[in-house]
């Protein structure tokens, strides 16, 4: 079977029945980056107590409303749907921002080890890149299939003759 490489046409035609997995999946792998941050910041009990503040109360309600928001935009992104794209990218650019708060005060008060600071730090960073990541692709694959469709209902595009053609030239069409 031929895919559609050769007909951008249906390549977009296809975009808007097939989910945006690649851009949903990045979401996830930057929600699972961000369990990794907590399960490591969580785990730091040998350190006289150093976390035990409103600092970690308010971390463990931020990393409640961050599993609920990445997982709603991992949604959005496999649907096409960018409402919340600067949303998105706060939320990325926060979990770079959280480096900078428990991990670093953590290290500088010599209250965990140079690994687990470097594991939070890992984590948070590549956390936030992924739901960057995810919410550009997002909005750029949300537009495509935007303006397609857009030009599906203006008449711009006539699928039954791009159909047509490529049936022509000897290809199978994949839908």
């Amino acid at each position: 079977m031929k895919k559609n490489a050769g007909n951008p046409v249906l390549q977009k035609d296809v975009m808007r029945y097939k989910k945006n997995k690649f851009g949903a999946n990045l979401a996830l792998i930057g929600l699972a980056l961000g369990c990794i941050y907590f399960l490591s910041l969580y785990s730091q009990v040998k350190n006289d107590n150093f976390y035990y503040t409103w600092a970690i109360a308010f971390d463990v309600i931020y990393n409640l409303f961050f599993l609920l928001f990445v997982f709603l935009f991992s949604e959005q992104i496999k649907n096409y749907d960018d409402k919340l794209f600067v949303f998105q990218i706060i939320v990325g650019a926060l979990q770079v921002a959280r480096i900078f708060w428990l991990p670093l005060t953590g290290i500088v008060n010599q209250a965990i080890s140079m690994g687990a600071f470097l594991t939070m730090a890992i984590s948070l960073g590549a956390s936030g890149a992924c739901i960057v990541a995810a919410s550009i692709i997002g909005r750029i694959r949300a537009r495509e299939v935007a303006e397609f469709t857009k030009k599906l209902e203006n008449g711009e595009i006539d699928l039954d003759k791009e159909l047509k053609e490529e049936k022509a030239v000897g290809g199978e069409v994949n839908a």
